[in-house]
């Protein structure tokens, strides 16, 4: 007699929208423009069925969320590459999920023509997380992590900080010494600081410090975040639009997970290696006056420093003689 098939179940979700800052134009990182997402999850659910436990299946909350925080997260400049990065993270979320189909609609295009909206679609299935197809940098081979595990012994972590208001060079300065006054957190490396034009948000902003530290930690990634977010507020980092914060706007301290001991994290509230940080010259740049050898997935730090677009424009900046917020303002900030 031959045997059913594993079912592939669907869970469906449509029409998720928010603003985000997705497009090759300037205008489209400062301004932004709504998005929605579709998301078609295969997955065989009869143990949920049967059991009428969600511990039996994939949370929709979870996956809304992650789609969400994908929109309105760090700008892609195509859609497809935003399609593929979610189709790719749902996946990573539960090994029960057979594939994803992602759906991705741009209905504010800046087309010339009448058009009612623009979509792009991604499927991937488990196997997709292993592929090399296309483009090398997409290989997965960093081991997933438990965003919450504490790891059994120290391991390192890369920071990226950034400031733009007030003090800056002695705001960077304490939120370094804020770090290491941790029980589970030792500042082990710092790169000189480096003065940058800000990416995107409202024109005529001051120019942004950048710093990278490596730490050795005990703390979770999850735990990291925490610490992180303490040591942002604890500076007056008011974060989200409702508590008045603009997008790529200025702000007292900004701090970014970077890498932790060569793991992967995938949730709606860290995303490790960032991912943008391949692209971001403001942190490859002095990332590799720090440590000239260090790699990001698989690639030489001081490689893709070479090739970020915002490569030129990052500078080294003695503490001593950084200009004031004042005299920086209404500098145009680099495209």
């Amino acid at each position: 007699m031959t045997r059913p098939s594993t079912p592939s179940d669907t869970i469906r979700l449509t029409g998720i929208t928010a603003t985000g800052y997705h497009g090759v134009f300037d205008f489209e990182k400062r301004e932004g423009q709504i998005f929605t997402v579709d998301a078609e999850l295969s997955l065989d659910f009869r143990a949920a069925g049967r059991s009428d436990s969600l511990g039996d299946t994939v949370s929709y909350v979870g996956v809304a969320e992650l789609i969400e925080a994908a929109i309105t997260g760090d700008p892609f400049d195509l859609i497809e590459a935003l399609a593929d990065h979610l189709a790719r993270d749902i996946l990573r979320t539960d090994e029960r999920l057979i594939s994803a189909e992602i759906t991705v609609h741009k209905p504010q295009a800046p087309l010339t023509q009448s058009f009612g909206d623009v979509a792009v679609v991604a499927r991937r299935t488990r196997a997709d997380l292993e592929s090399t197809v296309g483009a090398e940098w997409l290989v997965d081979t960093e081991p997933m992590l438990n965003p919450q595990q504490t790891p059994s012994q120290e391991v390192h972590a890369v920071l990226a900080l950034g400031s733009n208001l007030g003090d800056s060079a002695a705001t960077l300065e304490s939120a370094v010494a804020a770090l290491s006054e941790s029980e589970a957190v030792c500042v082990v490396a710092q790169s000189p600081l480096a003065l940058t034009a800000p990416v995107g948000g409202p024109e005529g902003q001051p120019d942004f410090l950048n710093q990278v530290i490596q730490v050795a930690t005990r703390l979770s990634p999850h735990g990291l975040l925490e610490l992180t977010q303490q040591v942002e507020q604890a500076h007056h980092r008011a974060r989200g639009a409702q508590n008045g914060e603009i997008r790529w706007g200025p702000r007292t301290l900004d701090i970014d997970i970077i890498t932790y001991a060569g793991f992967q994290v995938s949730t709606p509230l860290l995303q490790i290696p960032h991912p943008r940080a391949a692209q971001r010259g403001f942190v490859l740049v002095p990332w590799s006056w720090m440590d000239p050898q260090a790699t990001l997935e698989g690639h030489l730090v001081a490689d893709l420093a070479a090739v970020a677009a915002d490569a030129a424009h990052v500078r080294r900046a003695d503490a001593a003689n950084v200009p004031d917020a004042a005299e920086v303002r209404g500098r145009r900030p680099r495209s």
